[in-house]
């Protein structure tokens, strides 16, 4: 009995030796800190971007953090990270915000990037003077971690203001939306106007809107930002017309005319009755250009029966009207100025295409709605 308790009591000693060996190995084990070098200014103005950009602001470079033994000897350390912490002055790192990992010795900062971790550090957007201390945080190697003395910056940073498109530049709107799959590059659905005047912001579309036996959900984007969703008019609520990535409009199912304005930022949205409308086999473009006969056909929506498009050649300047089903006795033709959006009326002269090129031609038989772009 004397013997297994010698046994025992002596296997705890061991372990108690063996515990403070190990500690007393990872406390001896010493870190030189690393050293943030100086930048070329430490007083920063942010400005905000233009749209998809983000200006490069500068590197931050520093030395590399090493390890010793009790004996001092170099120990070489694997799978060292360096954290780039951020806070502001006053909290003295008390809730510091990463800005960058990495395990090289050197890290770009980017304007949206530093914009954005100053306003999560205030809690809300601001655009005054902010001081902000950076520092290196270096883990791994079997040590503690360590931090780098801090540089202190003085920055001032921006409010994000959504950017909303030049009424100028915004000549031609799409919808995207169920109709076709939330395709942000699609353009088989195009916003109409009553007028080429600039000033005058009201786009139109009268169509068919479901998503099956359910009514769909869409919204429009300025030809300028196709290719994503962060840039699209969105709905608001009393009629209020939304820039951004916001709420969808939702219409249906069945036939709406839905109208914007993107001066005044205004939207509406209105039942339209189809029952009288007339589904038509063919429609083109007719003029001079086909010597007034045998027009070339347009492409009938799959989605919508009374919405067309065609991608045409003009290699020289004609007048251009639409025709239905080959009969004169449906045709339609704006005025010669009403271009490239027009409306037209029964047996109008047609607008007059000065320019020879490619042209995309849509038009809706239910208003008489046609858009003659040159394609770009």
């Amino acid at each position: 009995m004397k013997k297994i308790k010698y046994i025992i009591s002596l296997l705890c000693v061991l372990t108690l030796m063996s515990a403070c060996n190990d500690d007393e190995s990872t406390s001896n084990i010493s870190t030189t800190e690393p050293v943030l070098n100086s930048l070329v200014s430490n007083e920063w103005i942010l400005i905000q971007p233009e749209i998809d950009q983000n200006p490069f602001l500068f590197r931050l470079n520093w030395t590399k953090a090493r390890f010793f033994d009790q004996s001092g000897e170099a120990l070489y350390a694997d799978n060292v990270q360096y954290d780039i912490e951020a806070d502001l002055s006053d909290n003295n790192f008390s809730k510091p915000i990463v800005l960058v990992s990495t395990t090289k010795l050197f890290a770009d900062i980017y304007t949206q990037q530093f914009n954005t971790a100053i306003a999560q550090m205030l809690g809300v957007e601001s655009k005054t003077v902010q001081n902000i201390n950076i520092r290196v945080k270096t883990s791994g190697g079997s040590g503690e971690s360590v931090y780098s003395e801090a540089l202190t910056l003085v920055v001032t940073p921006y409010i994000y203001v959504a950017p909303v498109p030049d009424p100028e530049s915004s000549k031609h709107i799409y919808i995207i939306g169920d109709m076709n799959g939330w395709n942000p590059n699609n353009t088989d659905f195009i916003m109409y106007r009553n007028s080429n005047d600039v000033e005058d912001g009201v786009y139109t579309y009268t169509g068919y809107f479901a998503n099956g036996n359910e009514g769909a959900y869409f919204k429009f984007c300025a030809e300028e930002f196709l290719g994503g969703y962060n840039n699209m008019y969105c709905a608001g609520e009393g009629g209020k017309l939304e820039f951004g990535d916001t709420g969808a409009f939702y219409a249906g199912p069945g036939y709406y005319t839905v109208t914007i304005d993107i001066i005044n930022m205004t939207w509406t949205l209105t039942p339209y009755d189809a029952s009288a409308a007339k589904n038509y086999t063919t429609m083109g473009p007719i003029g001079g250009f086909c010597g007034w006969d045998n027009e070339p056909l347009m492409t009938k929506s799959a989605y919508d029966p009374h919405q067309w498009h065609i991608a045409y050649l003009f290699e020289s300047g004609t007048a251009c009207k639409f025709r239905g089903n080959k009969d004169w006795a449906n045709n339609w033709g704006g005025g010669e100025f009403d271009i490239p959006y027009g409306k037209g009326v029964f047996d109008g002269g047609g607008a007059s295409i000065n320019e020879p090129g490619l042209y995309d031609i849509y038009f809706n038989d239910l208003t008489a709605h046609y858009i003659i772009k040159i394609r770009n």
